[in-house]
């Protein structure tokens, strides 16, 4: 119960997409202004499902559309989403 309860609260707020929770869709509210992530689709109100986080600091995987993604997480973390 204290897990529904904890993802119930990363639907209402604003979060970083390395930090939220694992297997869910988001759509994202703010990601830097990199040409990369604009020709995979990681732009405003785009939506993504968040695969998983790698354990030690590696990479979020992603799928946007029907293409899986790795993004590191120095810019994971630079990317708002919202549930």
């Amino acid at each position: 119960m204290a897990l529904a309860l904890r993802e119930q609260e990363y639907k209402t707020e604003l979060v970083d997409i390395y930090h939220a929770p694992d297997n869910l869709t988001y759509v994202v509210e703010d990601a830097p202004e990199l040409g990369i992530l604009k020709s995979l689709g990681i732009v405003k109100d785009a939506i993504v499902q968040k695969i998983m986080t790698y354990k030690l600091g590696g990479p979020v995987l992603l799928q946007v559309e029907s293409c899986e993604i790795a993004i590191s997480k120095d810019i994971a973390e630079k990317i708002i989403v919202r549930g």
